[in-house]
């Protein structure tokens, strides 16, 4: 049985959608993805069932990584998976080692964000994307998108939560002084936050 927090019930039926818009944009099918900020493991867990590619885990949260770690299990898939308890702004990985890193949600709990950004930069390997930030993609009807957004929107007023808007979250990219990188939405009207960060050959 997959087990879930918070919102992710919710989210799940998004994640599929938002990780085919990554495959689809990104071309991904082999080397090695890194899903940071990982809650249940949905996007490493939807990107290893439509790609050969090896999926680490990063999350800084023993709690996080231990309900991946179960969710795993239940996945009748042959990728290679590993899990690491780290600090997004110290990666132990080493530099272009890795393929993709992926991250929805997590950048607006990173104490550094700047520093967490430019660790993505470094481990990805040159040719390679990295896609951070917030939102529910392209690909979601717009029945789901309202839906969920509604949703969304009713759980951090609940907790008192406030989220960036496009423009401190530009800031934040500023910050990071990344060299090649494109700030992105989910399209007209569709909300969300993302940088896209490219390192060049």
């Amino acid at each position: 049985m997959l087990t879930d927090n918070n919102n992710y019930s919710l989210l799940q039926p998004m994640y599929p959608l938002l990780i085919q818009q990554f495959v689809d944009d990104y071309h991904l099918d082999k080397g090695i993805a890194v899903d940071v900020g990982v809650g249940p493991g949905w996007l490493g867990m939807e990107l290893a069932k439509i790609s050969n590619m090896e999926i680490i885990f990063l999350d800084i949260s023993k709690e996080s990584l231990s309900l991946a770690k179960k969710n795993v299990e239940f996945l009748c898939v042959d990728n290679t998976f590993s899990f690491i308890e780290a600090d997004v702004a110290k990666i132990p990985l080493t530099d272009n080692s890795v393929d993709f890193v992926m991250s929805r949600g997590s950048i607006w709990f990173w104490q550094h964000p700047e520093k967490g950004l430019q660790e993505i930069y470094r481990i990805i390997k040159p040719g390679s994307h990295a896609i951070v930030g917030g939102g529910l993609g392209r690909y979601i009807p717009d029945s789901m998108r309202k839906r969920m957004q509604s949703a969304l929107k009713r759980g951090l007023e609940k907790r008192n939560e406030k989220r960036p808007d496009l423009q401190e979250f530009m800031h934040i990219v500023e910050m990071a002084a990344i060299p090649h990188y494109k700030i992105l939405t989910d399209g007209e009207n569709g909300g969300g936050r993302w940088v896209e960060i490219y390192k060049e050959i």
